[in-house]
């Protein structure tokens, strides 16, 4: 999913441009599997796939997303369950994964997966952090990994626009497309951003009173799901906060309750 961005003539050029390159697959490696979830009325890949064609053709005018930001409600923190599956083209089945996540708006957002087997994954900061069943962190920063740094950025500003009620920051991020049909919506993003678009042309927001599921769509033609579950904003603990500290001590990924 990821590549390198930038092309060298000389043979110094090449050799860092390969180092680059190592970064972002294993960024690729971890990072892509935080993203993904079963559907819940399994639809197939093309079906899916098919409807979001749909969706990328409609528009988003200012009228409609005013109506969706009323709906959203918001607020600046939230904790809830999630369930992931990722489908891709060379497997029959998905790849699925469950746990919970942790969201603050001055903070970030953190993915601790419980199953198949426990790990975190925590943005903040401009900063990846990857959090093992031990409680041991790898830390990557922007600078490191350019791809990264900008999904770093992003993710939580997505997040905060859905949970927060509040569209108008991703309007300068994305080009927004929108469906609603009786209670339910449909919020279509393509990245401004080449660095992002590059990892994730198309994001697809789903959801009735608040968000419940978040799909992408890579430059292959694989989909990834994350479904929703036990949505609840209230303030972090402090031990749920404790994630999103860099010098914290270690801290299982599926301690925080």
């Amino acid at each position: 999913m990821m590549t390198s961005l930038l092309h060298r003539i000389t043979s110094l050029h090449r050799i860092a441009s390969l180092h680059r390159t190592a970064k972002a697959g294993l960024f690729c490696l971890l990072f892509c599997p935080m993203f993904c979830l079963s559907l819940v009325s399994f639809v197939t890949h093309a079906e899916q796939s098919t409807d979001y064609e749909a969706l990328f053709k409609a528009s988003a005018d200012n009228a409609a997303l005013s109506k969706l930001v009323t709906r959203l409600g918001g607020g600046e923190s939230a904790r809830g369950e999630f369930t992931q599956s990722r489908y891709l083209k060379v497997l029959k089945k998905p790849l699925v994964s469950r746990g919970e996540f942790l969201f603050q708006d001055k903070l970030g957002i953190a993915w601790l997966q419980t199953a198949p087997f426990p790990s975190g994954l925590v943005l903040t900061q401009n900063t990846l952090v990857q959090i093992d069943a031990d409680g041991n962190r790898q830390v990557s920063h922007a600078d490191d990994n350019p791809q990264a740094g900008a999904m770093a950025q992003m993710m939580p500003k997505l997040m905060s626009a859905l949970l927060g009620g509040d569209l108008a920051p991703l309007e300068a991020q994305f080009t927004l497309h929108l469906q609603q049909q009786a209670e339910c919506w449909q919020l279509g993003l393509e990245p401004i951003d080449p660095l992002i678009k590059q990892a994730m042309p198309r994001i697809v927001l789903q959801g009735s009173e608040q968000l419940e599921s978040l799909s992408l769509l890579d430059n292959r033609g694989d989909l990834s799901v994350i479904e929703f579950n036990a949505l609840a904003q209230r303030p972090l603990t402090a031990d749920e906060q404790a994630y999103f500290k860099l010098d914290a001590d270690p801290l299982p990924a599926t301690e925080a309750r």
